[in-house]
């Protein structure tokens, strides 16, 4: 019943969708105990404060919601339970012991649950990977969380801990929900009204290894930016520098030429940071397919796309052989160009400029637009700097506190500290690549990410000649035949009121949760069509 084979073959799927493994141990013969049995193959028994032993069976599921989180499942026969119904619930087990996981993930073949969605597994003590998780927690219902009596009443505080965990899961697939529902309208249509931009320029995904055993300094505009343009000026030639929209100014005005921007966010605010800019003919932009049309004008040619899910309309854009690679992000474009720098085989992987966190009395660094934004608010409102100042971080949100890298307590925002563990919980399953933080400041420490500037960090590192024709040879490579997508564009036009049209139709809108209309989609599809390279 319990085999290596099945271990390793429920680890792989774990890896595949949830883009690493859970922490995995041997038992601790001294906390819990398996003893052969004739029927199951093997009990558990967990130790109790006075020296005893008592069965550890886990918990009993006695309704079946969309969403259940079982912390301490032990042999996952809650599972069994579901499975024996036919309910279609859907799992994320936190197990605080990896001894006992190692037990569940032997004893039966978990895969078809696993890449049905069904499954997600967390362990601790780190519970490593929680942020992916949360991306395919169900909250279209209120989830239900079930406990082990056994773990709850001898293991209180490893019950505990799992909650936190929980807690965190819900919430942030709340989040998660709250934003597909604002943000979805957008999404497709701007990604509609884009294929043209989408058909015609390249694949994220042809920037795979492309830049292998190369240093990267993924750059964010917080405020230390300031700090860290002279030396990133001096080196930028001796590392791929990839950086948030939001950077674009900033570093232009301190000398540095970025070698590829990253943007996401589809709002018009967002598509000014690239707006307005002239001179990048050598600059290249990553960009999600539904970026504000605006932003695309003066990266002309020189555009990567790619997508954050697999949302409508990418699943029609693969059936026609223009799918586009994934970039993971976490609420920030500063993780997505952190997954590209990955993506490229980038080592060591350099951040400067995350502060995640409000080291100083400013939420941004200078030369953003946000300073005519700001400026003008002054003019409209008739208040001061010192005063605009005092009311943003003034605000309930911006006044968590937590430890910065050398141990002081900063002023942070809950979003901040969410991009901060994220971008550590990935470093953390990544392999042998080596992290650093070269901001200076901020709240980017824990895991695998060790500090130091930017000087020190690249001491080892050549100059690296071609690296502007390394990425102008990937874009070539990435790019598609886009008189096809012109044809079927043309074609969904024509028969949008008839099948397949209206069943692609149908399923867009329900994507957007009802909130685009048919004639929208229509006027973004007949837009797109005229707009075509064919």
């Amino acid at each position: 019943m319990f085999s290596e084979s099945i271990l390793s073959a429920n680890l792989a799927a774990l890896e595949r969708v949830q883009g690493r493994r859970p922490t995995l141990t041997g038992l601790d013969p001294d906390r819990v105990r398996a003893i052969p049995d004739d029927a199951a193959g093997l009990q558990l028994e967990l130790s109790t404060s006075t020296g005893s032993w008592v069965p550890l069976q886990g918990p009993v599921v006695t309704q079946f919601p969309k969403q259940l989180l079982v912390i301490g499942p032990a042999l996952g026969a809650v599972l069994d339970q579901i499975e024996g119904v036919g309910a279609a619930t859907r799992v994320v087990a936190i197990e605080p012991d990896p001894g006992v996981a190692v037990l569940m993930l032997a004893r039966r073949d978990w895969t078809s649950w696993i890449e049905q969605g069904s499954l997600r597994l967390l362990t601790g003590p780190d519970y490593g990977g929680a942020a992916n998780c949360a991306r395919s927690v169900d909250v279209s219902e209120p989830p239900q969380l079930l406990v082990s009596p056994e773990l709850a009443h001898h293991r209180p505080d490893d019950v505990a801990a799992a909650r936190v965990v929980a807690e965190r899961l819900i919430s942030e697939a709340e989040k998660n929900a709250s934003a597909r529902k604002r943000f979805a309208g957008p999404y497709l249509l701007q990604s509609l009204g884009n294929l043209p931009v989408i058909a015609r320029e390249s694949n994220v995904a042809a920037l795979d290894g492309v830049c292998a055993s190369r240093p990267a300094v993924i750059v964010g505009a917080g405020p230390s930016l300031d700090d860290n343009l002279p030396a990133l000026a001096a080196l930028q030639d001796h590392a791929v520098i990839v950086a948030a929209d939001t950077t674009l100014r900033p570093l232009l005005a301190g000398g540095v030429r970025p070698h590829i921007m990253v943007a996401v966010d589809p709002s018009p605010l967002n598509a000014q940071h690239l707006t307005g800019v002239e001179a990048l003919d050598d600059i290249w932009l990553a960009a999600e397919g539904s970026l504000h049309p605006s932003a695309f004008g003066g990266f002309a040619g020189r555009i990567f796309t790619f997508k954050v899910s697999d949302h409508q309309p990418w699943p029609w854009l693969r059936a026609l052989g223009c799918d586009r690679g994934l970039l993971q992000t976490w609420g920030s474009v500063a993780t997505s160009a952190f997954d590209l720098a990955r993506r490229m085989g980038c080592d060591p992987i350099i951040y400067a400029g995350l502060d995640l966190s409000f080291p100083v009395r400013r939420p941004y660094c200078a030369n953003t637009i946000y300073d005519a934004l700001w400026r003008d608010a002054m003019a409209q409102y008739g208040c001061t700097w010192q005063q605009l100042v005092d009311e943003y971080f003034g605000r309930p949100g911006n006044k968590l506190r937590r430890p910065d890298i050398h141990g002081a307590s900063v002023a942070t925002s809950a979003h901040l500290v969410s991009f901060r563990d994220w971008l550590v919980e990935q470093t953390a399953g990544d392999g042998t690549r080596r992290f650093i933080n070269a901001t200076g400041a901020g709240i980017l420490h824990g895991g695998r990410i060790v500090q130091s500037t930017l000087e020190g960090a690249l001491a080892n590192a050549p100059a690296i000649g071609g690296l502007r024709e390394v990425i102008r040879a990937a874009h070539a490579s990435g790019l598609i035949a886009g008189h096809v997508v012109a044809a079927a564009v043309d074609q969904l036009v024509a028969n949008i009121d008839a099948p397949p049209g209206a069943a692609h139709v149908a399923r867009w809108i329900e994507f957007t949760a009802g909130t685009v209309t048919a004639a929208e989609v229509r006027e973004r599809l007949e837009a797109a069509s005229s707009a075509m390279i064919r």
